[in-house]
């Protein structure tokens, strides 16, 4: 297992659910031998920023009491939509734990502002809705379609292998016509071909071959009780950046609080590798 000595990222806004991502970082940076997990609230102020040091140093001393692990605390200006990811750049962090309250967390007024937060980042974010069990990303569900990104995020699972010895179950859509079957077969047998090589633990499911292949993977994902599912953007047509499509949304906010793990399939580096 590798021995990761970057700091893990905690988008922090003093809710719930941040307690719960806080709670997912500090299992992981315990399990992979990280000593640094840092929260990072945005101000829209810079006056703010030392109030806000102040309360994310009362919460880090709380953690420290309940978890018996102190988290780092960073307070900046900025907004959610860049500041979160920028920093999570500047610090080369391998991930950042971020909470949301299913779809209705996803939604704003206008757009899914979670969803904004993580589009285009080369670091992955966990998305996480409820606190950690005591297994931690032992299986993770990876859907397999006809789109390249279905075969590209297979890297981002070698990538989480390092850190966790995860059992990946590959559902693979299953569709009838006979040009989107090959993309999808073709997909497949790079995937599997580059778990092979890396000698990860796999195992294959075919789809049912619905209307609705989120709802597909959603379902088998609650199912056999797996600890996260991996989603990654997809590059539109219309659209000069990366960005989460319909299907990934609904997983991202699914019904059943299973962690989402987004990732940029195209990213030029993996982020912590190095």
């Amino acid at each position: 297992m590798e021995r990761l000595q970057k700091t893990i990222l905690v988008a922090w806004d003093f809710s719930n659910v941040a307690e719960y991502a806080m709670q997912h970082a500090i299992r992981f940076a315990t399990t992979i031998g990280s000593t640094m997990v840092t929260l990072l609230h945005i101000v829209d102020d810079e006056k703010d920023v030392s109030n806000a040091m102040a309360q994310l140093k009362v919460v880090a001393d709380d953690a420290e009491k309940k978890y018996n692990f102190k988290p780092e605390v960073l307070a900046v200006k900025g907004d959610i939509f860049s500041t979160i990811k920028e920093v999570a750049h500047d610090l080369n962090c391998p991930f950042v734990f971020m909470g949301t309250h299913g779809m209705k967390g996803l939604q704003k007024i206008t757009g899914s502002w979670a969803l904004k937060v993580i589009e285009g980042s080369n670091c992955p974010f966990i998305v996480v809705q409820r606190p950690p069990r005591d297994e931690h990303f032992e299986d993770i569900v990876c859907s397999i379609g006809y789109r390249k990104e279905d075969k590209q995020k297979v890297s981002w699972a070698v990538y989480m292998n390092k850190y966790f010895k995860s059992n990946f179950h590959l559902y693979v859509q299953k569709s009838n016509d006979s040009k989107l079957k090959l993309q999808i077969y073709s997909n497949l047998v790079h995937v599997k071909s580059v778990l092979d090589q890396n000698k990860i633990e796999y195992s294959v499911v075919e789809g049912a071959g619905s209307n609705d292949f989120a709802d597909e993977v959603i379902e088998y994902a609650n199912k056999m009780n797996a600890n996260a599912i991996l989603v990654s953007t997809s590059k539109e047509l219309d659209f000069s950046d990366y960005m989460f499509g319909a299907i990934e949304q609904k997983i991202i906010g699914n019904k059943y609080g299973i962690s989402a793990i987004t990732v940029l399939p195209s990213a030029g580096r993996l982020t912590g590798f190095n």
